[in-house]
């Protein structure tokens, strides 16, 4: 090619130059994203948090609740909870947007290694994301974090900081929020439930 007819140099250098910053701001959004997909704590007000664990135990092929606070609106809520005994056929998690006894909402784990978001009412369970195999669970007695939040019509659901899932919030955007243990099997299950806290929206 002519020399006359080649672009110069510098602005080879500038095309190059604007392609790697380009290239680099890309990258840094998207370690951003993924930051905040598994992050960590939210921006909302520390609303309380228990002084001591929740020690909450289940008769054979029964569930406890144990409520506490009051009706929430836009929240997040967390606990470590772990396995008192090496029963897989238990289960045990956080309760939300509950209107009383017999009718709320719960994100649960099992011993089993799968995991579960699924509603009550009038004794009659429906699954609100199925009960499936999640790697992040950790079995036996080692202790799994859970944390959910709701408001802005959607509820966010993390287990050991990995983010699992989004689901749509309501009918009820208001309730109470709780721990939650059953044991299916012919054993009862104990869960200890420790740095329970819940962040609110004023």
């Amino acid at each position: 090619m002519d020399d006359e007819l080649a672009p110069p140099s510098w602005l080879w250098r500038g095309v190059l130059s604007l392609s790697i910053l380009a290239l680099l701001v890309g990258i840094g959004l998207s370690v951003a994203t993924g930051v905040g997909g598994n992050a960590a704590r939210p921006a909302l007000e520390l609303g309380w948090s228990l002084c001591e664990p929740v020690a909450l135990r289940a008769a054979a092929g029964d569930s406890q609740v144990y409520f506490v606070g009051r009706p929430l609106e836009a929240f997040v809520f967390e606990a470590a909870a772990s396995l008192q005994d090496d029963v897989e056929s238990a289960e045990y998690g956080l309760v939300f947007r509950a209107q009383g006894a017999d009718r709320y909402r719960w994100f649960a784990v099992g011993g089993d290694g799968y995991l579960a978001v699924l509603q009550t009412e009038r004794g009659t369970e429906t699954p609100l994301y199925e009960w499936q195999q999640f790697p992040h669970v950790r079995r036996g007695r080692a202790a799994n974090r859970l944390r959910l939040s709701c408001g802005g019509g959607w509820c966010h659901f993390w287990l050991n900081d990995e983010y699992v899932t989004a689901l749509p919030d309501g009918p009820e955007t208001r309730g109470e929020v709780g721990l939650w243990v059953r044991s299916w099997g012919g054993e009862p299950a104990q869960v200890l439930f420790d740095e329970v806290t819940i962040w609110e929206q004023k």
